[in-house]
């Protein structure tokens, strides 16, 4: 059985830094189809209609995601940069 999408989203996220991966490897870095899929289902709910107490909680689960990941992905590319200084 696979864990629930936002448990899947931070178990991704998880194995991922355990991994040490390479700043060419953050930069690259997607989440899964199966994430990707719950994230905009949440999104067109939350246009049609209110979401409920969980669905919400989950919503800021993946923001929270996604806000560490842009800020891993910026500290990549700066070091990348001053690699190639």
């Amino acid at each position: 059985m696979l864990p629930e999408p936002e448990t899947q989203a931070a178990l991704e996220i998880a194995r991922f830094i355990a991994s040490q991966p390479s700043p060419e490897q953050v930069i690259a870095f997607r989440p899964s189809p199966a994430v990707i899929e719950r994230a905009y289902a949440l999104i067109d709910a939350e246009r049609e209609r209110s979401l409920t107490v969980e669905e919400h909680h989950e919503m800021e689960s993946y923001l929270a995601i996604q806000h560490i990941m842009i800020l891993a992905k910026a500290e990549a590319h700066l070091q990348l940069r001053q690699r190639a200084s």
